[in-house]
């Protein structure tokens, strides 16, 4: 049986423009023709996920770091944040002036004012796709604790630095620097506590049928740390920050560098 390589989206598979290497794109093609399982593991909802990306033909997906697993095209699993933390987090959020929004699922969650601040960070980070793609399925609140069907909470531009704010809440959840832009002490990902990519690997794999010696994880941001560490072999871009590179098996080349399909020879899979 073949590997089960799980990439990361931001930074490994597709740069900070939105854009892919197409080095990295011939590279997954060879490397599913020869056999291996080739998985998008990443931060992201499954609704933010590029199509034109999994048109490249991956065997599965987990998304929302870790809350929602899918195999061969059927979601195997999902797991959703409790309302009574949900609104511990936003009233912390709403204290740091941070602007910030939810996923879930099919659709993004947020409030008026958190919406004209987001496409306007989406907007200076050049992704107009992104905006297209993701505000055609947005729902405003004021109360995204009474949703019961939220994976994960992002958010940007908090007054509040990410430490202090995973101290505050490290009683229900885990927070991480953003995975989406170059890692900043402003900016971070809000999951429930043990969901990680390392958790829906897990998922996967028991679905799949594949052995954890048979993994292989690329990543390059902070909540790449556990995904790394959980494969049979963790592989850092060159890109990435210095947290996961001592972390990982392998460093590669840059995203730009065509450090994928490097990292794809080195380890004899195409």
């Amino acid at each position: 049986m073949g590997k089960a390589l799980f990439f990361d989206v931001d930074g490994t598979l597709v740069n900070f423009q939105g854009k892919m290497p197409e080095s990295a794109a011939l590279a997954l093609k060879k490397v599913h023709k020869n056999g291996h399982q080739i998985v998008v593991c990443s931060g992201r909802s499954r609704m933010q996920i590029y199509p034109w990306l999994l048109d490249l033909g991956f065997d599965g997906i987990v998304a929302a770091t870790g809350a929602y697993v899918e195999c061969g095209g059927n979601v195997i699993y999902r797991h959703y944040m409790e309302g009574s933390d949900i609104h511990e987090i936003t009233q912390l959020l709403d204290e740091a002036d941070a602007c910030y929004s939810a996923q879930a699922g099919d659709r993004m969650i947020t409030s008026a004012k958190n919406k004209e601040r987001q496409i306007a960070r989406f907007r200076k980070l050049g992704d107009e796709e992104m905006i297209d793609q993701i505000w055609q399925r947005v729902e405003l609140t004021d109360h995204m604790e009474q949703y019961a069907d939220i994976e994960k909470i992002v958010y940007y531009e908090s007054n509040i630095p990410v430490p202090v704010i995973r101290e505050r809440l490290s009683a229900i959840c885990d927070v991480t620097e953003s995975s989406f832009e170059t890692a900043r002490s402003d900016s971070g990902e809000i999951t429930c506590r043990g969901i990680n990519k390392a958790h829906g690997m897990s998922k996967y794999i028991a679905y799949a049928g594949i052995a954890k010696e048979d993994t292989i994880a690329f990543g390059d941001g902070p909540n790449d740390f556990d995904m790394i560490e959980y494969a049979a072999v963790g592989v850092a871009m060159g890109n990435a920050v210095e947290g996961l590179k001592s972390r990982a098996d392998l460093i590669t080349k840059g995203i730009d560098e065509d450090g994928i399909a490097h990292a794809l020879h080195t380890l004899g899979l195409i």
